[in-house]
């Protein structure tokens, strides 16, 4: 079953395997469907990512990166790169940091 980031989860998911805390707590049972509640919750008990059941649609959905034009892609990049002191590559922290925010332009941009 495919892992999702949080912030990547949408109200219809499924949730394939418990969700609990760090305290061993049941937050959320499996074959659950999410809902906006439930993803805020997850989001406030800091649970960085679940199992849900696979959608059936198609991998490519899974990478947002992947449904923009390459030259709109290719200018979002730039302009990000911009922003950052040191190349992005520099070290793994700062490239994944560049990934999220790449990641939430590119939403912003197809919504």
């Amino acid at each position: 079953m495919p892992k999702v980031k949080t912030e990547s989860l949408q109200p219809g998911m499924v949730v394939s395997a418990d969700v609990k805390n760090m305290d061993n707590m049941l937050l959320m049972p499996a074959g659950c469907e999410l809902t906006e509640k439930h993803i805020t919750v997850l989001s406030a008990w800091g649970v960085a990512d679940i199992e849900v059941e696979n959608s059936g649609a198609p991998e490519e959905t899974a990478d947002i990166l992947q449904t923009l034009d390459p030259e709109v892609l290719h200018r979002i990049t730039d302009a990000l790169q911009a922003i950052f002191w040191e190349p992005v590559d520099s070290n793994p922290i700062q490239r994944e940091v560049f990934e999220l925010i790449l990641r939430r332009k590119a939403r912003q941009l197809l919504s």
